[in-house]
């Protein structure tokens, strides 16, 4: 294989990812979160470059999809318990670098990808929109129903716009 500047991208993002999903989990190792990224399925599905882009319920349908590969990936390879949040923290990241950050603005698919959340994230939103969420919600320790129910509000804070746009109240 030819090393090349999508190949470089695909390592920075896998990296990015996988250093993510560390900060709020110390139960396993770059290399582990690495495999479980690779085992997801997000990576192949970008690669089809997906057209028609999903609606938003069959994007959340195929995201729950590899955060749960991610998670079993971690558990019978590695016998790491991984939490939902800091699984969906792997795949989201790698979806933020690997379409969002190279799509146009009203891409219909990056209109869908889900940010990464983190405390700071929630901690911004709470401050700027007056809402409670990095005290209802620690994303560190989300299960599935919790990061739905998140999810939920920060589409409605998001509006019509792109769900990335959320992320305008994130400072690293």
């Amino acid at each position: 294989m030819t090393y090349s500047l999508a190949v470089s991208q695909r390592h920075f993002y896998s990296w990015a990812a996988c250093r993510a999903a560390q900060a709020g989990s110390a139960k396993a190792r770059r290399k582990e979160f690495l495999g479980a990224l690779h085992h997801s399925g997000a990576l192949e599905y970008l690669n089809q470059k997906p057209a028609p882009a999903p609606t938003a319920e069959q994007f959340d349908a195929l995201f729950y999809q590899w955060v749960e590969r991610a998670m079993t990936f971690l558990k019978t390879e590695h016998q790491r318990d991984v939490s939902f949040g800091v699984s969906a923290k792997l795949i989201s990241v790698y979806l933020k670098g690997a379409w969002v950050l190279h799509s146009s603005p009203n891409c219909d698919l990056a209109r869908q990808i889900h940010p990464p959340i983190d405390s700071i994230l929630l901690r911004a939103i709470d401050s700027v929109k007056g809402t409670s969420l990095s005290k209802k919600y620690k994303w560190q320790k989300l299960d599935r129903t919790q990061y739905e129910l998140l999810l939920q509000g920060l589409r409605s804070i998001a509006g019509n716009g792109p769900l990335w746009k959320v992320e305008e109240y994130w400072q690293p």
